[in-house]
């Protein structure tokens, strides 16, 4: 498992004629892990389920896949759960981004396609 954190800092408190306006907000933080799985095959590919949650941010989480290995196919690159085909044989690593409000955070999720 992979765990990118990113933090998406508030609003800088506004200072005008010496007097505050505005105060710093609430710092949120959005984080996001995930796991992948190849099924047991036989030939040059491999079918695999990836799963991956969010906690933190605005909530109404948005998620993308996108494979960081060659040859490595999602079927549906959005939503908590996607699923694909890796080749055989090969360690593959994929991405997972989250984009909750203003915040965004991804994780890499390396599983070996065998």
């Amino acid at each position: 498992m992979s765990l990118i954190t990113t933090v998406a800092a508030g609003l800088a408190a506004t200072v005008l004629g010496g007097t505050m306006v505005g105060a710093p907000a609430a710092t949120t933080t959005l984080t996001v892990d995930g796991r992948c799985k190849a099924q047991f095959g036989i030939g040059q590919w491999r079918d695999f389920d990836c799963t991956a949650s969010a906690t933190g941010g605005d909530g109404g989480y948005h998620y993308t896949w996108q494979p960081l290995i060659p040859i490595t196919v999602f079927y549906d690159d959005q939503g908590p759960e996607s699923s694909g085909y890796c080749t055989a044989y090969a360690d593959t690593v994929v991405r997972v981004t989250v984009v909750s409000g203003a915040e965004t955070a991804s994780a890499n999720i390396p599983f070996p396609c065998f």
